[in-house]
């Protein structure tokens, strides 16, 4: 992406949030499915959340819904970095944990999946804000009790944003809270 690009998308009003509640893991990863079945080749999603909090349970709701073969095991790349899934949309998903310096991204190749038109799915994309894309979609997960978390979408940039409004018209009344 051009310097006068990103800048461009940067320049782009912001979205409100969408919160939404999750009453278990299953709750967390039908979230993950609606989601999947909206995302569209060259999406990026970051994730954040305490450890525990969900975030690869909701991954592997997302690899549901962009049609990764049942049966596959979805699981964290904390050791790997990243770890590739074909499907309708192939899901590219980084954990980016234990990388100690953002120089360390380039290697991932993150950037090049998106553009090849992988959907890109980052964990503790918090460690290096600043080399993230402009336009993504971002959800922090909250625990609010032993089972019940606080899902808040974000929207930067003008693709992410219409992402966020498919969401808020595809996603069950019952499961957002404005």
């Amino acid at each position: 992406m051009s310097h006068a690009a990103i800048l461009a998308a940067r320049s782009q009003p912001v979205s409100p949030d969408l919160r939404l509640v999750s009453r278990g893991p299953t709750g967390t990863r039908r979230i993950g499915q609606q989601m999947g079945a909206l995302l569209s080749a060259g999406d990026v999603l970051l994730l954040d959340g305490p450890l525990g909090a969900g975030k690869t349970c909701l991954t592997q709701g997302l690899a549901e819904g962009l049609g990764i073969p049942s049966g596959t095991a979805i699981s964290s790349p904390s050791f790997t970095l990243v770890n590739q899934y074909p499907g309708r949309l192939p899901l590219v998903h980084a954990d980016l944990y234990r990388l100690e310096h953002p120089e360390e991204l380039g290697e991932l190749g993150l950037w090049e999946a998106s553009e090849t038109g992988s959907v890109v799915v980052i964990e503790w994309s918090s460690r290096f804000p600043e080399e993230m894309p402009p336009d993504h979609l971002a959800l922090v997960i909250s625990p609010r009790s032993a089972r019940t978390r606080e899902l808040t979408l974000h929207a930067s940039g003008p693709r992410a944003k219409t992402r966020l409004v498919e969401l808020v018209r595809k996603l069950p009344a019952a499961r957002r809270r404005q």
